[in-house]
């Protein structure tokens, strides 16, 4: 699929590629206002981890400048940019309720990946471990200040032990 893409926008000179990257985040910005008004609107008591603390007129007003300021990268972009974006835009409007359709009719198999992957990603819910002092924490061990072999070991256990 990477392929597909690599196609469709090597014909594409550097600037219109830009302009497409940009018309595209300049698009999902626009829907990330949209969706910060609505959902102020419609589901005030929605639990949030962080909250604009104003009301959700001075809300709209917050989101207007920065939509003009997008409305315009996506009105200065080329009619080659346009055409591609919108292409994107339509072909993504399209194949998502198609993907949808196949899932429910199992013609499809999705697999989601594995929970964990050799131990590369952390518990996101649990916490790092507590240094109880930062500046005696050292990323680098120096050869000069290590005397004593049990010092080196004591402290690769150390290190050890905070990953």
């Amino acid at each position: 699929m990477l392929c597909h893409w690599s196609s469709l926008l090597s014909w594409l000179n550097f600037q219109e590629i830009l302009e497409f990257l940009n018309f595209l985040y300049a698009l999902g910005m626009l829907l990330e206002f949209a969706a910060f008004i609505v959902l102020r609107i419609k589901k005030p008591e929605l639990e949030r981890p962080y909250k604009v603390p104003v009301n959700t007129f001075w809300a709209i007003i917050i989101c207007i400048p920065p939509s003009f300021l997008l409305i315009l990268v996506m009105w200065l972009a080329s009619m080659r940019t346009l055409v591609v974006s919108v292409s994107v835009l339509l072909l993504g409007v399209i194949l998502y309720p198609t993907f949808q359709y196949t899932k429910e009719r199992k013609w499809l198999r999705f697999i989601s990946p594995p929970e964990d992957l050799d131990g590369c990603h952390g518990d996101l819910h649990t916490s790092p471990p507590r240094v109880p002092d930062e500046a005696s924490v050292s990323l680098l061990l120096e050869p000069a200040s290590i005397k004593e072999p049990q010092d080196r070991e004591a402290i690769s256990e150390a290190i050890y032990k905070l990953e």
